[in-house]
């Protein structure tokens, strides 16, 4: 297995991942194509980075992937604005077939305001994504220790993530890796927890 950057090509395998590890939330509602600008945007923008776990096989598959952003804030004004041309289309097309989306898509917007609390010099994680037959072998942990890594290396001390309160299994992985509860608020209609964790190099 090759630890890797997350790069543009990596988006569509990305998506299809999200999809997957989290059906039924609002971005996986917005569809693939929508999410595979989301990660072709982010590894390219100055605010966002990421890693991919590659398989030995050839061409190499992507067995999970993770990505984070400096500012969530900062990469919806990229994708609203100089990504638009790619974000429009399947925007539209998605929100033709379930209107209920574009209020959603507000709410997502004033995420920034409602999860932080802090600021400062932080990166937010946005999503740690594991092939389901590659879980449990490791590839969250060497993806997460990347993460960590890159963070320190950029001088960022504090990573943070919000999680949904009713997956346990997802807050019992942020616990192991040493991110603690900052707060709880409500976002579409659901309990979101808040965690923070302060970097430090973990074996």
């Amino acid at each position: 297995m090759l630890i890797a950057p997350l790069g543009p090509a990596h988006a569509a395998a990305a998506a299809r991942l999200h999809i997957l590890g989290q059906p039924g939330t609002f971005l996986t509602s917005l569809g693939p194509d929508v999410l595979a600008v989301l990660y072709r945007t982010l590894p390219v923008w100055q605010g966002g980075f990421g890693f991919v776990a590659l398989g030995a096989s050839e061409p190499a598959p992507v067995l999970g992937f993770v990505s984070a952003t400096t500012s969530v804030g900062g990469l919806f004004v990229e994708m609203g604005t100089r990504r638009l041309g790619q974000l429009l289309p399947p925007l539209l097309a998605t929100y033709a077939h379930h209107p209920g989306l574009i209020l959603r898509s507000m709410q997502t917007v004033l995420y920034p305001l409602l999860s932080h609390g802090e600021g400062g010099a932080e990166a937010e994680l946005l999503s740690i994504m594991v092939e389901p037959a590659e879980r449990s072998r490791g590839v969250g942990a060497l993806l997460m220790q990347a993460l960590v890594y890159e963070c320190l290396h950029r001088g960022i001390p504090t990573l943070t993530v919000t999680v949904d309160a009713a997956n346990p299994g997802a807050r019992r992985f942020y616990a192991r890796y040493g991110f603690e509860l900052e707060k709880e608020f409500r976002m579409y209609g659901r309990g979101m927890c808040s965690y923070r964790r302060r970097l430090e190099i973990r074996d």
